[in-house]
């Protein structure tokens, strides 16, 4: 007997941290992810290309960067972000 499947639904990340990167830690946060993108072809987990070609436009600025963040990142790879920067 063949059970009705729901359509999938959109992916739905995890609550993020409330980290918010300062100016002070912009430098730290930009070779954080880029390390990130050099070492796995695959980070972050959804559309990958797209996202390092939005971080290379808004990686100048801390605000903007946090929009960036927000939009790609999961909470755990926001809690990694986070703890490299703050060493916590």
């Amino acid at each position: 007997m063949l059970k009705y499947l729901a359509p999938l639904q959109p992916l739905i990340k995890m609550e993020k941290t409330d980290m918010k990167i300062n100016p002070t830690d912009l430098s730290a946060a930009q070779q954080y992810i880029q390390r990130q993108f050099d070492t796995r072809s695959w980070w972050p987990k959804e559309q990958p290309d797209l996202a390092q070609q939005e971080f290379h436009q808004m990686q100048a600025d801390a605000a903007a960067l946090d929009v960036w963040c927000e939009r790609w990142l999961d909470a755990g790879q926001c809690r990694k972000l986070e703890k490299s920067i703050t060493g916590k």
